[in-house]
């Protein structure tokens, strides 16, 4: 499961492109539950704390919907699907969770990079 959640190559983009979006260095744990119990957000502004904390979970469900569409549905596994579809889960997860989100894709990566 660590594999598959963490450090698998495809999933390893996801955690990068999380990284990126959030202007952070992060070095991940050798277990799903020790980077959960590391999962600080000390450095992320207050405004968008909440969308950090989504951000992991929002990377394990991404990645186990995209395992059983390949395994169960037959489909066809691209790096670019997995990308998109984490950056729509995420940015709707913060928009039922955070009253002043963002209302476009746009201003969702703009609202990400703000300081």
């Amino acid at each position: 499961m660590d594999h598959l959640l963490l450090h698998c190559v495809k999933t390893r983009a996801l955690w990068n492109l999380l990284f990126s979006l959030f202007g952070v260095a992060w070095v991940l744990s050798n277990s799903v539950k020790e980077t959960l119990l590391g999962w600080h957000e000390a450095f992320v502004v207050k405004t968008r704390k909440k969308a950090w904390q989504l951000a992991s979970l929002c990377i394990f469900w991404t990645v186990w919907k995209e395992r059983n569409l390949l395994a169960f549905g037959n489909e066809v596994f691209s790096l670019q699907r997995l990308k998109y579809s984490f950056v729509c889960n995420l940015w709707s997860w913060v928009r039922v969770f955070i009253a002043l989100s963002p209302h476009s894709l746009v201003s969702f990566f703009e609202w990400l990079d703000s300081k």
